[in-house]
């Protein structure tokens, strides 16, 4: 597998986990769940985003290997 196809790979399970965190996020919502909570989630959704770009910018090449 060469490095586009690892990062595009990679790429697509990081999606599913912002996914998966956005739509958690709104279900503790709905629950009245503790804001210490949901913000904990919070920022693991805008950090996996962060992540999703700095992997298709190629920053983070050096980890495919």
């Amino acid at each position: 597998m060469d490095d586009v196809e690892k990062r595009g790979f990679i790429c697509a399970f990081l999606e599913k986990c912002v996914t998966y965190a956005d739509e958690s996020i709104a279900r503790k919502k709905n629950r009245g769940a503790d804001e210490t909570e949901i913000s904990k989630w919070e920022a693991y959704r805008d950090f996996t985003e962060h992540a999703i770009k700095e992997i298709k910018a190629g920053d983070l090449d050096s980890w495919l290997d």
